[in-house]
């Protein structure tokens, strides 16, 4: 009886959360409450809740944590999950030429004025899709300031499998809703449609059949499109690891609070740190990829200096070494 009602609540709480942003979009603004808006991005399982978490502590920060409600009013095709619009309209990349009137107005409405200006600097916004957003992103916010964390790509993919296979997550009114890929699996039809289009390994991704393999294509995307912008964001973007913040946690959020224009106070540095516990990891199985997918995938592993490799699809497990272990977390 618990799971049913549970699905409900969860299904009343997003309904409110959607009405809430809509009739803020009808208000009249005011200048004084605008706020500079600060980004977390990365593909999801790669630590940017617990950093959202950390930041969310500091007095100075309005946080924002994964405001889809305040996406799919500014522009319904930011719901890339299907949670309040119909999931054939999500669409996964946005670009500059898909910025519209009405969505920059509600994006100044809904999205920069949320805080307090009597009591914030900033707000800090976490959502990471937004990695594929990044031109979209800085038209709305040409100031924009971004922090990009990155974890080894094995992590993150065995971390995306243990989500996407759940079945206690349920919504209301949606028997189709997957915790990962959202409805009716609108996430990876509006990725796998999109990405090859954009020209991310066009001929490989219809062998992409597990969990892991398409969380591995999320991966990729997502540090490609990074890639993509990093001139345009040039010192505005702050690149961390997930390896790098739970081993020194207080010195890199001095690093992001400096990098965010915000004080990095002994007090809210000890709170942050406090939050954060040693990586976890979980045996697997290999990870198999199409050959240039997995050519990408081992590129970015080397050079952000992670141990994790994939293997060719073609690859028995009596040719799996020792030196390539397998990893997975908790975090997103």
């Amino acid at each position: 009886m618990r799971k049913p009602l549970l699905a409900f609540a969860r299904h009343a709480k997003l309904r409110s959360e959607f009405v809430l942003a809509r009739a803020r979009a009808h208000l009249p603004r005011h200048e004084k409450h605008r706020l500079p808006v600060r980004f977390i991005v990365g593909c999801g399982r790669s630590g940017t809740t617990i950093l959202g978490r950390m930041l969310a502590l500091h007095p100075d920060v309005h946080y924002l944590y994964e405001p889809y409600n305040m996406w799919t009013v500014i522009d319904p095709r930011l719901d890339v999950n299907g949670l309040f619009t119909n999931p054939a309209q999500a669409q996964w990349f946005f670009d500059r030429e898909d910025l519209t009137d009405r969505a920059k107005s509600r994006y100044e409405t809904v999205l920069a004025r949320s805080g307090d200006g009597g009591r914030h600097k900033i707000v800090v916004e976490k959502l990471p899709h937004n990695a594929c957003r990044l031109g979209w992103v800085q038209c709305v916010e040409p100031d924009a300031r971004v922090i990009h964390i990155v974890r080894d790509g094995i992590d993150v993919v065995r971390s995306i499998e243990r989500i996407a296979t759940r079945g206690d997550y349920k919504l209301a009114f949606k028997p189709n809703y997957n915790q990962w890929w959202g409805e009716r699996n609108a996430k990876w039809r509006a990725l796998s449609t999109e990405g090859p289009a954009r020209g991310y390994f066009p001929h490989e991704v219809d062998q992409l059949q597990s969990h892991t393999q398409r969380g591995a294509y999320e991966w990729l995307v997502s540090l490609e499109e990074v890639d993509r912008h990093r001139e345009s964001l040039g010192e505005r973007l702050l690149e961390v690891s997930y390896a790098q913040l739970t081993a020194s946690p207080e010195a890199v959020c001095a690093r992001i609070a400096q990098h965010f224009g915000i004080d990095a106070n002994d007090e809210w540095l000890e709170q942050a740190a406090s939050l954060i516990g040693e990586e976890r990891s979980h045996a697997g199985e290999p990870l198999r990829l199409p050959t240039d997918m997995m050519h990408r995938f081992n590129e970015y592993q080397q050079r952000f200096g992670f141990v994790g490799r994939a293997l060719p699809l073609e690859t028995t497990v009596e040719c799996l070494t020792e030196s390539m272990p397998i990893h997975g977390d908790h975090t997103s």
